[in-house]
């Protein structure tokens, strides 16, 4: 019975080896998905101008504060192992990973195209014609080449940095000594910068003010997603911003123990941190054809996350209590599911909530009503991901735990938040 009850009921349960204030992090990262997909996929709300519109629509950094958290958590277990034992257990690492994150998506992608799919093409052929696409999905290039899966992309780029960076690892740091892996870190993070800057001022540029030629239904929105928003190379900075962090919390010490101990120092930062993200997140509008906006805006938002990811460890702080109410444990722990499946819950309700039955017309709504509205249709899909997670994850869960150990073990990060 006990085993049962774990079974159901353990996603609801603390794990004292969590750090509470990311399961926060998380949680407000979903929900600012749900707003921002919920926003640019109703063609009766107003996206032309304003304030309000800019904070909508950069609710799109919640991919980039789950890729900083994904670089943080993944890679701290892995430089620490790589210095305690000089090398890596790669087979050990692939199969936790593997038993984490393939079963649910695979299990999503056999229900994408065997009922998403067909249901969809009753009313547009296309997707029935474009099916064939799940290949990519499948292979998780999507982030190169448009799969089924709309936010296929980001679950793409994430897989290829669980393949390629354990291995990067191998390759480079036992070469360097302390200071020459973090100016490998650095190095290497810069690289997606340079690239994009290149390709803004060589092609987006170009196209924006009219002297490209583009070929029909083209935009430099269009090659602004295409060229650096999903491809790997164009957006992997946002992910090592985490490593750094990760390699700076356990290698310089003594840097976050000074944060840590001097008030001024910290609440500076971490006011610089919140602030950062409020004004960029309101007067930064992502498609605008700027520097500010398509070449520099995923390091801003990633960096400014990352403080606040840090800061918000001090345990006893505001933001620490805030950010570690106990409700927010399943709801990071059901993000993964919620991910998923958010669209396919997503566009039913829209027909429901905003098609008038009789007319068939979207109904107009206010740039104000997209947040409680996403704010209830996120608990809708969190309830639903509650039965997709006891199904094609928890099983795998508990695998992973028994022949693999828990992914990450937590005590010398906790051990320093509350210094």
């Amino acid at each position: 019975m006990q085993n049962w009850k774990e079974y159901f009921f353990g996603v609801f349960h603390t794990d004292p080896r969590e750090i509470a204030s990311l399961n926060g992090i998380r949680s407000v990262a979903i929900f600012m998905l749900f707003y921002v997909h919920l926003f640019r996929f109703l063609p009766n709300v107003d996206r032309s101008h304003g304030l309000l519109r800019n904070f909508l629509d950069n609710g799109s950094q919640s991919i980039d504060m789950f890729f900083v958290l994904s670089g943080f958590l993944i890679s701290g277990p892995l430089m620490r192992q790589l210095d305690r034992k000089g090398t890596l257990d790669l087979k050990n690492f692939y199969l936790k990973r593997s038993l984490r994150i393939f079963p649910p998506y695979f299990i999503f992608c056999a229900i994408q195209y065997f009922i998403f799919i067909p249901r969809a093409a009753e009313w547009n052929p296309e997707y029935a014609e474009n099916s064939w696409r799940i290949i990519f999905d499948l292979l998780y290039v999507s982030n190169y080449f448009h799969g089924t899966i709309f936010h296929g992309w980001s679950l793409s780029l994430e897989e290829q940095f669980y393949l390629l960076f354990p291995v990067l690892l191998l390759l480079v740091f036992p070469r360097l000594g302390k200071k020459g892996r973090l100016g490998f870190l650095f190095v290497f993070t810069a690289i997606p910068l340079v690239f994009r800057s290149a390709y803004f001022w060589q092609v987006i540029l170009p196209a924006a003010s009219g002297a490209e030629t583009l070929p029909a239904g083209t935009t430099p929105v269009d090659l602004y997603n295409k060229g650096i928003y999903y491809p790997f190379h164009g957006h992997y900075d946002s992910i090592f911003i985490g490593i750094i962090l990760a390699y700076i919390y356990d290698n310089y010490r003594y840097l976050v123990d000074r944060l840590f101990s001097s008030k001024l120092l910290f609440y500076s930062v971490q006011t610089f941190a919140w602030a950062g993200i409020a004004l960029y997140s309101v007067f930064v509008f992502e498609f605008e054809p700027a520097v500010y906006s398509m070449v520099i805006r995923f390091p801003v938002f990633s960096t400014l996350w990352a403080l606040v990811m840090l800061t918000s460890m001090k345990e006893g702080t505001f933001v620490n209590r805030m950010l570690s109410f106990k409700i927010y444990s399943p709801i990071a722990k059901l993000s993964y599911c919620a991910y998923l499946i958010h669209i396919a819950i997503m566009t039913p309700l829209f027909r429901k909530w905003f098609v008038d039955a009789q007319t068939k017309q979207y109904i107009p709504v206010e740039q104000w009503e997209v947040l409680p509205y996403s704010v209830a249709m996120g608990f809708i899909i969190l309830f639903v991901a509650y039965f997709f997670h006891l199904v094609a994850e928890r099983p795998f869960m508990i695998l992973k735990e028994k022949y693999a150990g828990k992914q990450i073990s937590f005590d010398k990060v906790k051990s320093a938040s509350a210094s």
